[in-house]
């Protein structure tokens, strides 16, 4: 599979995900500058600049996962 179907993939499934989870897991609006949308940002900005499938993975989900934690916490 090549890398830029891989992160489209991620990106989609990590956008769903977080709406998933927000609005019926924690049932906490999405209400932060779209928290959701900080895959697609990421997605951007490994297009224009092309650091490597393997670490714009890594990145994405350590970001995502952190934001979408300290939201829910606070």
């Amino acid at each position: 599979m090549k890398d830029e179907t891989k992160t489209a993939i991620l990106t989609a499934v990590l956008m769903i995900g977080l709406i998933i989870i927000f609005k019926n897991v924690i049932y906490k609006p999405l209400n932060v500058v779209p928290l959701y949308l900080i895959p697609v940002f990421l997605y951007i900005g490994y297009i224009t600049r092309r650091v490597g499938a393997n670490l714009w993975i890594g990145m994405t989900l350590f970001i995502t996962l952190a934001m979408a934690v300290l939201h829910a916490f606070f």
